[in-house]
């Protein structure tokens, strides 16, 4: 994730007392604006849960009101804190982490929590309508939707939900990112500009094909990795001989998944996400090339080579990556309403040989989700290292509620029905056992608000549905350079 701070505001609340306050943007758009004492109190909960040395230092607080430089420091200090949080997995993960910025987020959109209904798509266009409530997070409505339509718990989280732009005029997708369990899915897509071009759809959310297999013995999830493969290799994402393209087509037309999942498998580039094509300066510089990334390597392939050859790179040589981002006049393509087109770059230092690093750079928009999808690859790398599986809802069950300081008291409103539910849940856990209700897992108590037919949905996957569905790309501008680096 890529965490900025790019601006300080000047602001008054609803008492008319002046304060200043923080612009947080996440992946190069605007998540939430921040009052330091808010900040103050999410480390303060923070240190609470970890030891001093594991939290990144947080800027002491002032007497008076900060002005010109000495608030400058305080700004480029916040914006380390939160970016090394966010390199940090178990602090990005923790609840005191996800909980503040989700209920940031509410609070700076102003959103109360309703119920609501968000459209999941499928790769092939399909739909299911999940009801739920404007303010759940991402984990939330993942596990409502998987519940809904019947997919083992076990296999929850092999899959995502993704941010994509529908491209409707070349049937393809553009991907933006991963949604993440600090955001609200309701409140980001409302959020987006032009955001009738956005959807969320769901896709696999490994990189090993390795575990294909233990999806495949789940009919569900058989069907979620069938849908994907067919729209994969219809968009091109998938390189795969006239023959080969035959013999798959043919296997659909009969309905056999199951052949056709074992004969996609072994075409070259299956389960790889494809990119824009985009400038590098490898192998020369000023390279058009195309970008592609799976199985744990990422591949470069030129736009103007008929042979198809491709240069490969290997995740586990890579030692570190950063983004850094120049904004340049452009009144076209601009998600954010700015008159500065952002031109973002994305750079890794890479082991050509044993005593040999050079540094590769390509500019893309969607250079953002490409360092994400790096870091996906060696997050999961080290998981199975420490011999970690992939998490299981019932992972996630028994989240503390931690406390949030409002920026503004007007918003207390918008939080009163979560106090409600707080207080209902403390008298509870006064009650003695014999009184208190029994509780039910997050997956089966969301999925209450569901109205989706699994015997529908499942007769439905059977069939051949050929749909056309799109990924989007809204790698929105994001302010500074150098706003973000990985290290292997």
């Amino acid at each position: 994730m890529h965490f900025a701070i790019p601006e300080v505001k000047d602001l008054y609340d609803c008492n008319g007392t002046f304060y200043q306050a923080f612009d947080v943007h996440v992946n190069g758009a605007l998540h939430c604006i921040v009052r330091y004492s808010q900040l103050h109190g999410m480390n303060e909960q923070l240190k609470q849960e970890y030891d001093s040395n594991v939290l990144p230092s947080f800027p002491p607080k002032r007497l008076f009101t900060l002005k010109g430089a000495e608030l400058e420091d305080r700004r480029r200090h916040l914006e380390t804190f939160i970016q090394e949080i966010s390199q940090n997995e178990m602090l990005l993960q923790c609840n005191v982490f996800t909980s503040f910025l989700q209920k940031a987020q509410q609070e700076t959109r102003l959103e109360e929590s309703l119920p609501v209904t968000v459209d999941i798509y499928l790769m092939n266009g399909s739909k299911v309508n999940v009801k739920i409530n404007s303010t759940d997070q991402t984990g939330d409505v993942q596990e409502s939707f998987f519940y809904a339509i019947g997919l083992d718990e076990e296999l929850v989280y092999y899959f995502g939900l993704f941010l994509v732009e529908d491209n409707q005029e070349d049937d393809k997708i553009i991907l933006v990112r991963q949604l993440q369990d600090f955001e609200c899915p309701y409140i980001s897509l409302k959020c987006l500009q032009n955001k009738e071009k956005y959807k969320i759809v769901v896709r696999k959310n490994y990189w090993d094909p390795s575990l294909d297999a233990m999806i495949l013995h789940d009919s569900v999830g058989s069907n979620l990795l069938y849908i994907q493969a067919q729209k994969d290799l219809k968009m091109g994402w998938v390189s795969c001989p006239k023959n080969t393209k035959k013999q798959l087509a043919s296997l659909a037309k009969k309905g056999s998944k199951q052949e056709y999942m074992q004969l996609c498998q072994t075409v070259h580039k299956y389960g790889y996400i494809q990119f824009e094509p985009c400038e590098s300066n490898y192998p020369v510089a000023s390279s058009l090339v195309i970008v592609s990334l799976g199985r744990y390597e990422i591949r470069f392939k030129q736009c103007n080579n008929k042979s198809g050859e491709e240069a490969t790179f290997q995740v586990t040589r890579i030692k570190s990556w950063k983004i850094a981002c120049r904004r340049l006049k452009s009144p076209n393509h601009n998600h954010t309403g700015d008159d500065k087109m952002p031109k973002l770059q994305l750079s890794f230092e890479y082991l050509i040989d044993k005593e040999n690093l050079k540094w590769i750079s390509i500019q893309s928009d969607q250079a953002i989700v490409i360092s994400m999808c790096i870091k996906s690859m060696v997050n999961e790398i080290v998981r199975k290292q420490k011999g970690n599986k992939i998490k299981k809802p019932s992972d996630r069950t028994n989240r503390r509620q931690y406390d949030y300081k409002l920026r503004d008291e007007a918003a207390a409103k918008l939080f009163k029905p979560q106090h409600n539910e707080d207080s209902q849940q403390h008298h509870q856990q006064q009650q003695s056992p014999q009184q208190q209700p029994a509780k039910e897992s997050v997956t089966r108590r969301l999925s209450k608000k569901l109205k989706v037919n699994k015997k529908t949905f499942r007769k439905s996957q059977t069939s051949d549905d050929s749909d056309d569905f799109s990924l989007l790309s809204n790698a929105l501008p994001m302010g500074g350079s150098g706003i973000g680096e990985d290290e292997l």
